[in-house]
């Protein structure tokens, strides 16, 4: 019929009107699909693209550190802990040898005949290793030697690294950096999102270039391999650890996350068994687990907001899953040690991994009291002996005479004996000087510390406390290696300034990445900085500072002033930004 409608047209068309806006949307057709488009594409740019400049300034850095290290000779320079490791690991992989971290005395014997301990050269020693791996199917004997009063993880991360890049000294370095980049890589795919932490992980890299030539011109060090610094190998695994935590605070705790740290965790477990008092990382990563509970709540009570009366989930989640990770570690390298290090370290006179308590009564010294009191200086001879009077103070000379202190110089003193008794003679003395005690903890360390770091910087001209280096039994070695190490930068330019182009070249950039980071994020990457950084002195606020002891704590708060300053730059801008854009014109 003429001017009526189709009832099913009619419904027809409607149903293609209502779905019309919905084909837009899925097609991108139409303002309203092309808007909601771009609103993602808009969102992940501003995610990725900063991370991606981040990334490669990361790169940049990394490169810069490892350049500076090929150009210092460091893969040239092989320090007495590592020349000692290598008989045991050619014993183990040429010669057949089954008892881990020994050395076949026939084995040592050829080496050292070849190699000067004191002065190894990197041609000597691969000179000898050669040789000696072409005549590794000749019999060696049985008989087998210990290694010193030392950690014996260095062995492992020799060996590793011969098997892995060649039978030749610049193989361990190789290996050190390839591990660092690995822990590196780890801590990028965790907090790639975060500027901040990106910036840490860059300032990381630029302190580390920067602290190198003080330890080439340093004797007691001369090399990245030297024990007393191999933690810093695991600096990047303790920040990713403490990062870990810092982030549960304001977002859940992932899969991935957890296996990322694990990884970095195991790190750190395997530098412990490199050198003992990386433990300090242990220590820092549990206290700042506690400080991610507690602190939060204080702070909220404070200030009088409600909270709740426990922290979140994620925050304990992400505390525990970090401790009960780095209790594992540490108790699986415990258990391993017991299985793996002959039962000769652990019995009779020989001690598994290194003095302890010795090094901490050494750190009286700073005391201007006790040292007159104890006559102790930095040199192990001066508190051997402090040692040695104690006993006859106390009447047990026998005692001293039992543990081979007789001999000349003290070298017969078996440290398995001789440890515990320096820690009861420390006991006995604070218990008595219960003031100057503290005082050496809380006041004269710490501003040793302080000006150590300050004279690294370039704030001070020479190193602190040189009296304490000038000993009645070495004279002034000590002394004068401290000073030359101070002209060794001097003549070179190379102290840590912080102002160095270069450096400034790789953090300056992080500002304008700051500026799109959501704020409150900065917060945690910030006390996760400052968490490192003072875990970083409790080697030397336990022992001592100097010169050599001090490339840590040089490297951690190098990074919190990095990462303090370009967030004050940073907040800076945004408040001129913000005044400009409500200023009328």
């Amino acid at each position: 019929m003429t001017g009526s409608s189709d009832p099913s047209a009619s419904a027809a068309a409607r149903q293609e009107a209502a779905s019309q806006p919905r084909r837009d949307r899925a097609t991108g057709q139409g303002r309203a699909g092309w808007l909601q488009r771009l609103r993602p594409t808009r969102a992940n740019a501003s995610t990725w693209l900063p991370a991606l400049l981040a990334v490669l300034l990361i790169v940049a850095a990394f490169a810069t550190m490892v350049a500076r290290a090929v150009e210092m000779g460091f893969h040239n320079r092989q320090p007495v802990w590592v020349v000692d490791a290598i008989p045991p690991v050619l014993s183990e992989q040429y010669y057949g040898h089954q008892k881990r971290y020994t050395a076949l005395a026939e084995v040592q014997r050829r080496f050292f005949a070849r190699v000067n301990r004191e002065v190894a050269t990197a041609e000597s020693i691969n000179a000898a290793m050669r040789r000696l791996a072409e005549t590794g199917t000749n019999s060696a004997g049985e008989s087998y030697v210990l290694l010193g009063p030392d950690d014996k993880g260095i062995v492992d991360l020799v060996g590793a690294s011969f098997r892995l890049f060649g039978l030749r000294t610049s193989s361990i370095l190789t290996l050190y950096f390839a591990i660092l980049l690995a822990s590196s890589a780890l801590y990028v795919v965790a907090f790639w999102r975060s500027a901040s932490a990106l910036l840490l992980l860059a300032a990381f890299l630029v302190m580390f270039t920067l602290v190198m030539p003080m330890l080439m011109y340093n004797p007691q060090l001369r090399s990245l391999l030297a024990l007393r610094v191999l933690p810093i190998l695991s600096m990047v695994a303790c920040l990713h650890a403490l990062m870990f935590v810092a982030t549960s605070l304001h977002r859940r705790i992932g899969v991935l996350s957890v296996i990322l740290l694990a990884l970095q965790i195991a790190l750190i477990s395997f530098t412990i068994h490199l050198r003992s008092t990386t433990l300090w990382q242990v220590a820092t990563i549990m206290g700042f687990g506690v400080a991610a509970l507690v602190v939060p709540q204080v702070v909220a009570r404070i200030r009088r907001v409600n909270v709740p009366l426990l922290p979140g989930r994620s925050t304990l989640l992400g505390a525990g899953v970090a401790t009960g990770l780095m209790i594992a570690g540490y108790v699986g390298l415990q258990v391993y040690q017991a299985t793996a290090l002959p039962e000769e370290y652990r019995r009779g006179d020989e001690i598994a991994t290194r003095v302890f308590w010795h090094n901490v009564f050494t750190g009286f010294a700073y005391h201007p009291e006790l040292q007159g009191r104890f006559k102790i200086w930095l040199d192990d001879v001066s508190i051997m002996a402090a040692t040695r009077d104690y006993l006859s103070e106390i009447g047990r000379a026998d005692v001293w005479r039992d543990m081979g202190g007789t001999e000349t110089g003290f070298e017969g003193v078996k440290f398995a004996k001789y440890d515990p008794i320096v820690r009861d003679m420390l006991v006995a003395r604070c218990t008595v000087f219960v003031r100057e005690c503290l005082e050496t903890f809380l006041w004269y360390k710490p501003v040793s510390l302080v000006q150590n770091l300050a004279w690294l910087y370039g704030f001070r001209e020479l190193p602190p406390d040189l009296d304490v280096a000038d000993s009645p039994y070495f004279g002034d070695i000590l002394k004068r290696q401290f000073l030359g190490t101070s002209d060794g930068l001097d003549r070179s330019g190379r102290r840590a300034y912080l102002w160095t182009p270069a450096a400034l070249l790789v953090i300056v950039p992080f500002v304008a990445l700051l500026l799109l980071e959501p704020r409150p994020l900065a917060w945690p990457t910030l006390s996760a900085g400052v968490a490192l950084a003072l875990g970083a002195t409790i080697p030397t606020v336990v022992g001592y500072a100097a010169p050599h002891t001090v490339a840590e704590a040089a490297i951690a708060f190098g990074m919190v002033i990095y990462l303090g300053g370009r967030l004050t730059v940073a907040k800076s801008v945004r408040a001129i930004l913000r005044m400009a854009r409500t200023t009328p014109v």
